[in-house]
């Protein structure tokens, strides 16, 4: 739930609680406060007609009545409701009475004094109106002042929002915060714009170390390679010839694995920028061609379904993505085992037959998991096809199923 519905309905529940609770009270404090009233004036009547009667007066009229009573009566004051029939309205009427009775000389004598007055339910009727009203007025002006009060309030907190989700520090444009007059808000955006710039610093910092160290890692590494191929060349021993063989394999291991870590950490900083619509299928054949003899050696049996398609990509990513996925194909299909190539406008499907992965399979994409029967992989392949995936918004998926191994990639309309 939205903050700005979150207060909203939190204000409406208390005012329509608060409504509700001094509509109770106020009724109660009427009813006792009228009912007194009524009490006191048929209080006062009542006294007035023993008064009268003691000097000899005995009243008789409408709604005043006092009578003789049985010696036994015992005295005192009750008050009590009663319905009355209203020939005028034709209807019964309610009316709040005050039964005395009192001694003059020797006999005794019992007052009735009667009042109409509006009915406990009429009460509740017009207060329940009055503060339907008064809750429908309120509670709708405050919801809306709380409302439009709120949005004002919040629309450059929810601005600022969207522009930190949209903002990156690899992009060269600064962070355009907007400006409010809520103290809290102003600090947030101190905060923000200071840890934004300490962010930027350390990435152009992190950036140009990956970037050193990778050149530097590689200049070293080309001439080990160098010097190898030169002593290769030379007379020497089967032992020591199968030392430098060993030296070399480590070697190239070295330089693809720092190739492709430097691969990894431009796509996380995302450096590709220059997207074009791409042949897909130009690139999928010249692939193919180029590991022609590979699948040939290993007696693997190429099944190529391959229709026109093109997709919006940085072209060396989308050479990368096909080469990586092929080459893993090659790699753990065995000999004389079958590769399915699939290539349609909105996807791309390579699967071959294989044994079960000795890992789990929610952990293929994850950098350095490979297979223990191939120690010589750097295991950054996958990573780095569902990076490239990631970049371009296409989907990668995997699946085994059936002994086949299948690599299905869905690309962006």
């Amino acid at each position: 739930m939205k903050l700005l519905y979150k207060t909203t309905r939190d204000y409406l529940i208390a005012s329509v609680s608060i409504l509700i609770f001094t509509g109770v009270a106020l009724f109660m404090i009427l009813q006792k406060a009228i009912g007194d009233e009524m009490n006191e004036q048929l209080e006062l009547q009542a006294d007035e007609i023993f008064a009268n009667a003691r000097a000899g007066n005995f009243m008789d009229a409408p709604l005043i009545r006092i009578v003789k009573v049985a010696p036994e009566t015992p005295t005192g004051i009750v008050f009590g409701d009663s319905l009355l029939y209203d020939r005028i309205q034709n209807e019964y009427e309610e009316y709040h009475y005050i039964r005395e009775t009192q001694k003059i000389g020797q006999d005794r004598y019992q007052a009735i004094v009667m009042t109409s007055h509006i009915g406990w339910d009429q009460y509740y009727l017009t207060i329940f109106y009055i503060f339907l009203l008064t809750a429908f007025l309120l509670t709708g002006s405050g919801v809306l002042i709380n409302y439009f009060s709120n949005k004002k309030i919040w629309t450059p907190f929810f601005k600022n929002l969207k522009n930190v989700q949209n903002f990156s520090v690899s992009s060269p444009a600064e962070l355009q915060l907007y400006e409010s007059s809520i103290n809290e808000f102003k600090e947030l955006n101190y905060t923000l714009e200071d840890l934004t710039k300490r962010s930027r610093r350390e990435y152009l910092a992190l950036r140009e170390f990956t970037e050193n160290a990778s050149h530097e890692i590689q200049t070293p590494l080309s001439i080990i390679q160098s010097k190898l191929d030169r002593m290769s060349q030379l007379e020497m021993s089967e032992q020591m010839a199968g030392y430098i063989v060993q030296a070399k394999s480590g070697v190239d291991r070295l330089a693809k694995m720092n190739k492709s870590l430097l691969l990894l950490a431009k796509l996380d900083n995302n450096i590709f920028v220059d997207k074009q619509q791409v042949a897909l299928h130009e690139i999928l054949e010249f692939q193919i061609r180029n590991m022609e003899d590979l699948f040939d050696s290993k007696k693997i049996i190429l099944n190529e379904d391959i229709g026109t398609s093109s997709a919006f990509s940085d072209k060396y990513l989308a050479d990368t993505l096909i080469s990586n996925l092929l080459s893993n194909a090659l790699r753990y299909t065995p000999v004389e085992g079958e590769v399915k190539i699939t290539l349609t406008q909105q996807t791309l499907s390579i699967s071959n037959t294989g044994s079960a992965p000795d890992f789990p399979t929610e952990q293929i994409f994850q950098r350095f998991t490979k297979s223990q029967l191939h120690v010589t992989s750097t295991g950054l392949g996958l990573a780095i096809s569902k990076e490239i995936c990631l970049m371009n918004s296409w989907d990668l998926t995997y699946q085994f199923e059936y002994g086949w191994h299948s690599f299905l990639v869905k690309f962006s309309s």
